[in-house]
This record gives structure tokens, C-alpha cells and sequence, in this order.
């Protein structure tokens, strides 16, 4: 039973632990430009519409930048596939906005200039 858990959890993600800190580094981004604070956006009780709406960015952020499938965001959130389905589409509906299309373009550049990992750093 562990084992078949393990395997199911290896299907997911290849580094959950990793997935969890790429998440951390997304939601503090958000955090960072909206004002909302990162415990607030990664609560799984309710909240304002404004940390839900921080929520669904950071979601989306993941999405779109990492190229990661809805169920790997998923479970690297804590949240179900289609809560996160859920998320891409409001985002995807805000983007006609041209002022939000532009701020989360923004948004997705700063997270394709980091680094994809610690070695790339030198030091």
C-alpha cells in the first residue's frame, strides 16, 4: 500500500519536495505584487476574494511558466485538478484586460529569469 502510494506520488512529480519550494517561490512572488501575504494565499480555509484571487494567479503562474500539468499543480498546491482548472480559467478571463495582461506578463517574465536550479548559481 506505502509502496503503490509512493508510485502513485512518483507520477505526479519527479521531486515533490522541489515542486513544493517552486510553489513557495511562486506564492511569495504574488505576494510580493499584490500585497496579499503568503500565508493568507496558501490557507485552505476560506479567505478574502482578494487571496483567493492571489491564489488562482499563483496557480496560474505555475501552470503557464512551468509548463506543469493541472494535476502536478495540483497536488504541489494541496489542491484538487479542478480547483486548479478553476484558477486558469478566471485568470485566463482577466488576461482581456490590458492593464492585467500586462503586470502578469510581467509576473511570468520574472519567473523565467530565475534560475532552474541551485547549481546554474555561481558562487
Amino acid at each position: 500500500m506505502l509502496v503503490q502510494a509512493l508510485e502513485d506520488i512518483w507520477l505526479i512529480t519527479p521531486d515533490p519536495r522541489r515542486d513544493r519550494l517552486m510553489v513557495g517561490f511562486v506564492t511569495h512572488l504574488v505576494s510580493l505584487a499584490t500585497g496579499i501575504p503568503a500565508a493568507e494565499i496558501n490557507t485552505a480555509r476560506r479567505t478574502t476574494n482578494a487571496a483567493v484571487r492571489a491564489r488562482h494567479l499563483a496557480i496560474y503562474l505555475t501552470h503557464i511558466t512551468f509548463h506543469w500539468p493541472l494535476h502536478r499543480v495540483a497536488y504541489a498546491f494541496g489542491r484538487d485538478r479542478t480547483t486548479c482548472g478553476h484558477a486558469c480559467r478566471k485568470i485566463e478571463d482577466l488576461r482581456e484586460n490590458a492593464d492585467f495582461d500586462r503586470r502578469l506578463a510581467e509576473l511570468e517574465a520574472c519567473l523565467r529569469q530565475a534560475p532552474a536550479h541551485a547549481e546554474a548559481l555561481p558562487l
